[in-house]
């Protein structure tokens, strides 16, 4: 029988990172600005810097799961809740964003050919954001399997061992899919980058906080919070301003070079892992204060779901708004803040309000028992 259990910090992590998500979605759009300019470098550094929305994601999941399936459990109704958790949403908005283009505005993609089809329910690239639900779904599959091997190790008292070989492996792994889509073509980069040894750190970082969450809890109070801050913003500045002086040498991303690549993978998990622990240390500074804004944090954290499944939509929508009723587009400083405050709460209002619909839910994963936290 699973156990249930509930963390405090975990609703306001994922309300964190589901606002990083909509950041990374709007700034994207700085390819359609026609020139390098500072609006499109401060994009640049946006989208960059809120790319810690996934391994977030990646390390409550597995941090959740490890506490809920503890000691002996049911692997067939384990594997039985997380398809009913994540099959429906899938395959519905795998349908709905093959037939409903949201790349910088809103349109009718026409019908898919059945190949296209396969295409995006095995790469999860019907929109730009599904890719996540291909990594996920492998690391469900293999759930039993990670947490039996961490178990086994950590009794051993090897665990922080596996921690720092993963961050070994992580980084080969992401830095060879890179070297692969360049000396054997992009849709090697395409497959291995969404295959799950991609973030699988942050999966078992997750684990680890979940057997040792009192031990992982008095660390981080050991550590001054404005170190730990600092480490954090010196990795979003590092990442940034290397992209940044990439985009001003070549003029693009696209036309950037293996070698930055692969620097920024090597350099990625010194920063998400520092982001990840002041996470954590807002969401106790919000849980103390109760007030409005850990409420609101708290209720987008419980509805991230949904919010991350319908944002592409409301962003695509909001810009085509925008542009019809003032005539400004993705060129124009005023339109990134506004489609994201119309996002934000556009998702989120959409949501609640769907939520209420008979068996929407199931597709918006808000079918999920709300539980108060436990610990």
């Amino acid at each position: 029988m699973a156990a249930v259990v509930w963390f405090r910090e975990v609703e306001y992590m994922r309300g964190f990172a589901a606002l990083a998500v909509i950041a990374v979605h709007v700034s994207m759009n700085y390819t359609r600005i026609p020139a390098v300019n500072p609006l499109a470098l401060l994009d640049v550094f946006i989208y960059i810097a809120a790319h810690f929305a996934v391994p977030v994601f990646i390390f409550v999941s597995g941090w959740v799961l490890a506490a809920r399936y503890a000691g002996d459990y049911s692997v067939g109704e384990f594997y039985r809740r997380r398809a009913k958790t994540i099959l429906p949403p899938y395959l519905f908005f795998t349908a709905f964003y093959l037939l409903v283009a949201v790349e910088g505005t809103i349109g009718f993609a026409g019908v898919p050919s059945p190949e296209r089809v396969a295409e995006a329910l095995l790469l999860g690239n019907a929109a730009y954001h599904l890719w996540f639900f291909v990594l996920i779904i492998q690391l469900y599959l293999l759930f039993p399997l990670i947490v039996r091997g961490y178990d086994r190790i950590d009794r051993f008292g090897a665990s922080l061992f596996l921690l720092l070989a993963l961050f070994i492996v992580q980084i080969l792994w992401n830095a060879g899919a890179h070297l692969a889509g360049a000396f054997a073509g992009p849709e090697w980069y395409t497959a291995l980058i969404r295959l799950f040894p991609s973030h699988l750190l942050y999966f078992v970082l997750g684990i680890h906080a979940a057997r040792h969450t009192d031990d992982c809890r008095s660390a981080l109070r050991s550590i001054p919070p404005g170190w730990v801050l600092a480490a954090a913003g010196a990795g979003a500045l590092l990442l940034g301003g290397i992209w940044i002086a990439s985009v001003i040498h070549y003029g693009s991303l696209a036309g950037t070079t293996l070698a930055v690549f692969c620097i920024y993978r090597i350099l990625e998990p010194l920063y998400y892992v520092p982001v990840i622990a002041v996470l954590v240390l807002a969401a106790w500074r919000l849980e103390e204060t109760a007030g409005r804004p850990a409420a609101a944090t708290r209720s987008f954290g419980e509805h991230s779901y949904g919010i991350y499944l319908v944002h592409p939509l409301v962003i695509a929508a909001a810009a085509s708004l925008w542009a019809s009723l003032t005539g400004l587009a993705w060129a124009d400083w005023p339109t990134y803040p506004a489609v994201f405050i119309a996002a934000v709460l556009g998702s989120y209002a959409g949501v609640r309000l769907l939520s209420g619909v008979p068996y929407a839910g199931w597709v918006l994963g808000e079918s999920r028992v709300r539980r108060e936290p436990l610990q």
